[in-house]
């Protein structure tokens, strides 16, 4: 289906994120992580680890829930950082008790629920969240004894972060620091570095010697693929992406767990590019605002191909021929591996195929139409929102390039031309219809309509050797 005369076609947004707190960076770790963002900086105390306003305004809505916000844990900071429709909730005894009989046939929001043995779960539709939100049910253990990480026991209260003096020291400087002492796996050096991304924390000195001790590529082939695919996709949908990918990398596991990712350590690319190709691809991960998963996923691999595609020049400078199609068969490769599902997978291949599209001020209205023809509204909106990403990750440049913004023009100057059209502007009329045999009649004139409608919603070009081909299928068919 091609681009509708219907809605315009969305931009993504060029402004980033409204931030709020004090910088305060975590002691520098081995790997650099925060020295190497071309980004945003570590914001302290984000606006974003906060509860969105609209979770707090439906507690307060329904009294007689059994929990408030005061319920909420610390276990809930790295879905909130990262934009991920999911709250964790500790309840006292009492009030777990107290859960299943609540009304929920009275409750507006309420969609469903489920429970096991330990753990109770609600989903809600808020209308300001675009997906169904998740609110989980814990029970209260004493002193966080099933919590992991120090910042898992904070407690939300009166607008702000409560816990002991190293769970708010761990919270305002970022830093990810295991609650007690346990032996780590290699499962465990993968899983990790997903909750980093997600909080957007770096990792504890100590935590990290213990995940690089327990690295073994035997024992992570033996691990399913169901899990690979959930620390990969925590990495990818977090706060910030490049996170997740420095810790493994600093771990020794990116070699093993992303090889077409970790080869482009090193290599340089253009005067348009200040980064590698590896930590231009993290951060172009990092650009796309949301944590939509095919964007995210897009981005991470549109030059997945520049790495076996380099070829560099006398004046130091590379060249990647066809790197779009060379990066769509590996993305295709990496999506298989992961087991992702076969559509998206599709997607955010045509996306890594496609991100290279050029439009110049040469097309003519004709061309821009069998653009149209090709690629749907959301196909494109996507293909933007990659270009914006590419450029972000750059670390040069910010803005979409002019040659996008005059296609989007041109592309809605003909829409609005096309929702304008009449009979008499079809590029075939009667005559043509009577030449391939037609009586004039009722007939004729429904059968114009028809194409017309066809063109004002996008469906065809008003081009005339596709409304002759449109006509004469018609005809056959009538006859037939």
């Amino acid at each position: 289906m091609g681009l509708s005369s219907g809605s315009p076609i969305r931009l993504p947004k060029l402004g980033g994120t409204l931030f709020c707190g004090e910088f305060r960076e975590a002691p520098a770790l081995q790997y650099q992580t925060r020295k190497e963002r071309p980004m945003t900086p570590f914001v302290s105390d984000h606006v974003d680890y906060y509860p969105p306003a609209y979770l707090l305004d439906w507690m307060e809505k329904y009294s007689f829930l059994p929990f408030d916000a005061g319920n909420l844990s610390g276990e809930s900071l790295k879905y909130f950082r990262s934009h991920n429709p999911v709250a964790i909730f500790r309840l006292s005894a009492g009030a777990w008790e107290e859960l299943p009989g609540v009304p929920l046939k009275d409750i507006d929001e309420f969609l469903e629920s489920d429970e096991t043995e330990d753990e109770r779960k609600w989903v809600v539709s808020f209308p300001e969240c675009k997906e169904d939100f998740h609110l989980r049910f814990l029970i209260d253990g004493e002193a966080g004894a099933d919590r992991e990480f120090t910042v898992d026991t904070l407690k939300y209260d009166a607008g702000s972060w409560i816990g002991t003096e190293q769970a708010r020291s761990d919270y305002l400087s970022g830093t990810l620091r295991p609650l007690k002492e346990i032996t780590y796996d290699t499962a465990d050096t993968l899983r990790i570095p997903g909750i980093a991304a997600l909080l957007d924390f770096d990792l504890d000195n100590a935590l990290k010697e213990k995940l690089k001790e327990a690295w073994s590529e035997e024992a992570a082939e033996e691990l399913s693929r169901k899990f690979l695919r959930k620390c990969f996709q925590k990495i990818v949908c977090g706060a910030r992406p490049s996170t997740g990918f420095l810790i493994l990398d600093s771990l020794g596991a990116l070699d093993w767990f992303l090889p077409d990712l970790a080869k482009g350590r090193g290599l340089t690319q253009n005067r348009y590019h200040k980064h590698d190709i590896f930590h231009h691809l993290i951060y172009a991960c990092d650009a796309v605002d949301e944590p939509v998963l095919k964007l995210r996923l897009a981005a991470l691999l549109h030059d997945i191909g520049k790495s076996d595609t380099r070829r560099e020049q006398p004046g130091g400078e590379a060249t990647f021929h066809n790197h779009e199609v060379v990066g769509a068969r590996i993305t295709e490769k990496i999506m298989r591996r992961f087991g992702f599902d076969a559509n998206l997978g599709k997607r955010v291949k045509f996306l890594v195929r496609n991100h290279m599209f050029h439009y110049t001020s040469e097309w003519s209205d004709r061309a821009v139409r069998r653009f149209m023809q090709k690629v749907s509204p959301s196909q494109l909106e996507d293909l933007i929102a990659l270009r914006l990403a590419d450029r972000k990750g750059s670390g040069k440049r910010q803005a979409l390039p002019r040659a996008i913004k005059d296609l989007i023009r041109h592309i809605e100057e003909i829409k609005q031309q096309e929702a304008e059209l009449k009979i008499r502007d079809l590029k075939i009329d009667g005559n043509d219809l009577m030449q391939m045999g037609m009586e004039p009649g009722p007939g004729m004139g429904d059968l114009l309509k028809g194409l017309l409608d066809r063109v004002k919603s996008g469906e065809i070009p008003n081009e005339r050797d596709v409304l002759l081909q449109e006509a004469r299928g018609q005809l056959t068919e009538s006859i037939a």
